[in-house]
């Protein structure tokens, strides 16, 4: 059905000029673009006027910046644990420094939400730290400290390369990516090693009972588009109710199909069909988005909209 993860990231924001000077200053192309009455529709955002395309370096990768109203509230709240269920959690973007990333991002509107802290996973040591900005977006970024990054290229920050989903079930959250392609080549069950705790708000349960499941899934096996799925089984939080439509922050993670009428099948014979939140149509949207897609609610409310280029 594919080869690749996600693509693109739709954000929905109030502040789509902070946003795009972000990226703008880490070498990104910004571009502005019409809103569409299908823009609209498919999103469910109510604007006119222009979004904003930013493209990634490499030109793999886009994030789309939709603007909203202020007083809109925000799909997954802004105080809410960082394990609880619902929605798209965060975004991951890698950076060879992670104390020069704190003052970038600080002065480009994002704050702390859990400081950097090293951690160790499996034979790979990461320093990792979120962020969090007005929208409720959260950023997780990671610095590689032991064994050197081999194999990727970037000028401070990369590409969006991963994104994280708080579920009830992780095994559930998978069966249903499996239905889109998608396998899981990295998995773990237990206590976070180390100061890996910190990164999830843990710290102040005993590593008996902090243990998670945590599982990264892509057709490929590659951390690019991959789509990271972790529970919580003996501290479980309330799902967030996830509108299907509105609300600011990360709205949906965009993924190629070769054969979006297979994909949409797929899910319309599954248990999952009602999960359909936009049907298999012709659409005009932005970019390379252009063309034939849907839109499919995972079981705990992340988006995924499947186009076909």
């Amino acid at each position: 059905m594919r080869e690749t993860g996600f693509t693109h990231v739709v954000l929905n924001t109030a502040y789509p000029l902070q946003l795009s000077g972000f990226f703008s200053a880490l070498g990104w192309q910004i571009q502005q673009m019409p809103t569409t009455e299908d823009t609209s529709a498919f999103w469910g955002v109510e604007t006119a006027g222009e979004l904003t395309r930013c493209v990634a370096p490499t030109e793999t990768c886009e994030v789309l910046l939709l603007p909203m109203p202020s007083d809109v509230p925000p799909l997954r709240p802004m105080d809410c644990p960082v394990t609880t269920p619902g929605g798209l959690f965060d975004v991951n973007m890698r950076t060879w420094d992670s104390e020069w990333a704190r003052t970038f991002l600080q002065q480009h509107g994002w704050r702390e939400l859990v400081p950097a802290v090293a951690w160790q996973f499996g034979e790979v040591e990461t320093s990792e730290g979120l962020y969090i900005q007005d929208d409720g977006i959260v950023m997780a970024v990671m610095q590689r400290l032991h064994p050197p990054l081999e194999g990727i290229e970037f000028d401070r920050m990369s590409d969006i390369f991963n994104s994280t989903q708080m579920v009830r079930d992780v095994e559930q959250t998978l069966a249903f990516l499996q239905l889109l392609g998608f396998e899981r080549f990295i998995h773990h069950a237990g206590p976070l090693p180390g100061d890996g705790p910190k990164v999830l708000q843990l710290e102040a349960h005993p590593v008996e009972s902090s243990s998670i499941h945590l599982s990264i899934a892509h057709p490929r096996a590659v951390m690019s588009g991959s789509i990271e799925l972790i529970d919580v089984p003996q501290h479980p939080l309330p799902l967030l109710d996830v509108p299907v439509s509105g609300g600011r922050g990360i709205r949906a993670l965009c993924i190629p199909c070769d054969d979006i009428d297979a994909a949409f099948t797929a899910i319309d014979t599954s248990e999952w069909a009602a999960n359909v939140c936009q049907p298999l149509q012709d659409r005009q949207l932005p970019g390379c988005l252009d063309g034939h897609s849907f839109s499919v609610m995972a079981p705990d409310g992340g988006r995924l909209d499947l186009y076909q280029r």
